[in-house]
């Protein structure tokens, strides 16, 4: 089997703030209030629409510190700014956006999200549309958004939305295609990832991890395109694994995300391996938290968009699988000042 292998880069200043929700938002219902109940019980099933064949292709998309950004219509409203997270298991939009929008929301909601828990409001019914196709019959999320200095946004594209496609995303060019799985054929000379998805609504991928170019590590990551960085790895794996003690020259620093201060340490392994993909020297993303996302047993941390912008990333969840083509941006150095504000 073919290897490729990432050049290693020197560490660089971290200064993060996490997008609100760019690691999984997992929701669990509550007692409903009188305004109606976000609990188990009958959900419209997703309908598909493409303006021409079955796709929709050159979608364009801004790309800001390595996060995902389109333009998505909720129902018939403007063209809005959502981020494209594959770690959400649910679409969002902000509070007030759903209020401007005149959207009614029933039930309350807890979920886990960066740095701890967070609490919104379920809307029913609603359509997302982007350039091209449409999906109806969507269950979205209404939570309360921070403001991050000089990054604005709407809402998150999440599982309910994802799924209904194969998505075809190219960084370099700022472009996405969707396409119907049941159409879809891949011809490329891509590498197929299995994607670990029974029971869940976020994916993950199984890689391996060396920190001292001996012994290996297992772990199952999400696949976040909703996260900055390279790896981040859970609390529970770090400790189940002695990363702090067996980790050298790291450094401690904190970020801000939709559920509060999370506390990282940041350092280097010598090699991370994804299906035939070598990742040499890259830093490393280790979890302190005692709740929210980072403290999640449900996976070992999350694999981010430092890392998936060196390839073209194809998702296709009714396969079960990813497929990845390398880019020009493969061997570039790793920036760990993803998501600065200024």
């Amino acid at each position: 089997m073919r290897y490729y292998s990432l050049s290693p880069a020197s560490v660089l200043p971290l200064i993060v703030w996490v997008i609100a929700l760019s690691v999984p938002l997992t929701i669990a219902a509550q007692q409903p209030n009188r305004g109606g109940s976000v609990g188990k019980g009958h959900r419209a099933t997703p309908k598909v629409r493409f303006d021409s064949g079955n796709s929709a292709l050159r979608i364009p998309l801004e790309i800001d510190n390595n996060i995902i950004l389109m333009r998505l219509r909720v129902n018939n409203s403007k063209p809005l700014k959502f981020i494209f997270d594959t770690g959400a298991s649910i679409s969002v939009i902000s509070s007030k956006g759903a209020a401007d929008l005149g959207l009614k929301t029933q039930g309350r909601f807890r979920g886990d999200a960066t740095g701890g828990k967070i609490e919104g409001s379920a809307i029913k019914r609603v359509v997302l549309s982007v350039q091209g196709a449409q999906v109806s019959d969507q269950t979205i999320a209404a939570i309360p958004f921070p403001t991050p200095p000089g990054f604005e946004f709407d809402g998150i594209i999440g599982y309910d939305f994802i799924s209904q496609f194969v998505v075809e995303i190219d960084y370099p060019q700022k472009i996405m295609n969707l396409y119907s799985p049941q159409t879809y054929h891949y011809s490329g000379a891509g590498t197929s990832i299995p994607l670990l998805l029974v029971g869940r609504k976020t994916p993950m991928a199984t890689l391996e991890i060396s920190l001292d170019g001996r012994a290996t590590i297992t772990a199952n990551l999400e696949v976040d395109t909703g996260a900055d960085n390279t790896f981040l790895l859970n609390s529970p794996f770090v400790k189940r694994h002695k990363f702090v003690e067996r980790m050298e020259n790291t450094t401690q620093e904190s970020r801000n995300g939709a559920g509060g201060e999370q506390r990282v340490i940041v350092g280097r392994v010598k090699a991370v391996r994804l299906g035939p993909f070598i990742l040499n020297n890259p830093p490393i993303f280790l979890s302190l938290d005692t709740e929210g996302s980072g403290a999640s047993e449900e996976n070992d941390g999350v694999i981010g968009g430092e890392i998936f912008r060196r390839f073209k990333l194809i998702l296709d969840y009714s396969r079960k699988q990813m497929i990845l083509e390398p880019n020009k941006n493969f061997n570039d150095p790793y920036d760990l000042e993803q998501g600065a504000t200024g």
